[in-house]
């Protein structure tokens, strides 16, 4: 199977790709280790939630791969600004979006991160305050089972490889 690095560059395929498509994975796992993430974390948020193919808009309309809202994207100067019907840019936007709320907003707290990154940061508040919406409560759980379920054993993997200091994909 060709890696993500050849699919990168067929933009003719892309609006084919399913969301969980493995070189998706893969370039996922890639920019985590790029923006030094909890290893697992972006290709959960993109395979647990209410996840489109690229080029489609969700009912609320986040758009793209990882779903992204406009106004998510022009957040911080349009720092996480993408094409949505990019995957590539679409992960590379999450990996951006959550290094600085990982980083600046909650302090390294990666459930409240990802309860900001599918409803903002009031959701991620409601883990504080114990009000938290059922959408939310509902992604975490998507996202914690596909971590502990389907991608156990890759997640087992690529722990063991960061101990080691080897790049996850063998290189």
């Amino acid at each position: 199977m060709a890696d993500w690095r050849d699919l990168m560059k067929k933009p003719e395929e892309w609006g084919a790709l399913q969301y969980n498509d493995p070189r998706l994975d893969a370039f996922a796992e890639e920019i985590e280790d790029r923006y030094d993430l909890p290893p697992g974390v972006l290709v959960a948020l993109k395979n647990a939630g209410e996840r489109t193919n690229p080029g489609l808009v969700s009912p609320k309309g986040a758009q793209g791969i990882m779903q992204f809202m406009p106004a998510t994207m022009a957040l911080q100067d349009g720092k996480f600004q993408h094409n949505p019907d990019n995957p590539f840019e679409s992960i590379l936007a999450a990996g951006r979006y959550m290094q600085h709320t990982l980083k600046y907003q909650y302090k390294g707290d990666v459930s409240r991160a990802i309860a900001d990154y599918n409803g903002g940061p009031r959701a991620a508040e409601g883990l504080t305050t114990g009000r938290l919406n059922e959408e939310t409560t509902n992604y975490l759980m998507r996202v914690r089972d596909y971590l502990t379920g389907e991608y156990r054993p890759r997640l087992s993997q690529r722990l063991q490889q960061r101990q080691q200091g080897r790049e996850p994909n063998g290189e």
